[in-house]
């Protein structure tokens, strides 16, 4: 019995360890790699992204098609996110919007579109929810979901 218990214990102290090695492996990799590009603006390149915040959420998605992606700098998938809704911003431009909501900054505005995971990408038409995506999405589905919409113009 003992035996079971001395093991258990030890296994249930593994994920502990693994987070604490991890920290002194990468002490700096929220501070400098994701605060840092934060500030560099690495995680919206592009100036066909548009940034939004409490105060031009509203006005941004109220007129036409809106792809706005809910995210956090220190979020891993949304960091793979980034660069696919860059191209899909080049490739729409003029036809959609596409727009970055941080919920850290702007967590009102997650909370009433009932934003629970990250990434999440909300289409928008004309200030209405038409569609929404969680996790990860590939650039075809999100072209092809705006064409879909623009179609119905």
């Amino acid at each position: 019995m003992s035996k079971a218990v001395t093991i258990a214990g030890i296994l249930a102290g593994i994920p502990v360890l693994v987070v604490i090695a991890a920290f002194n492996i990468f002490p700096n990799y929220q501070s400098s790699s994701v605060a840092g590009s934060v500030e560099n603006n690495e995680f919206n390149s592009s100036e066909s992204i548009i940034n939004l915040n409490v105060d031009n959420f509203n006005t941004t998605i109220a007129e036409g098609v809106t792809l706005v992606d809910f995210w956090a700098p220190w979020c891993g998938p949304c960091r793979i996110q980034g660069p696919i809704l860059e191209e899909v911003a080049e490739s729409v431009e003029g036809r959609a919007k596409i727009a970055k909501l941080n919920v850290d900054d702007a967590g009102s505005v997650a909370g009433r579109f009932g934003v629970q995971n990250i990434p999440t990408l909300v289409l928008f038409k004309d200030g209405n929810e038409v569609r929404r995506f969680v996790g990860v999405q590939n650039h075809n589905i999100l072209i092809e979901a705006i064409s879909k919409l623009k179609e119905g113009d």
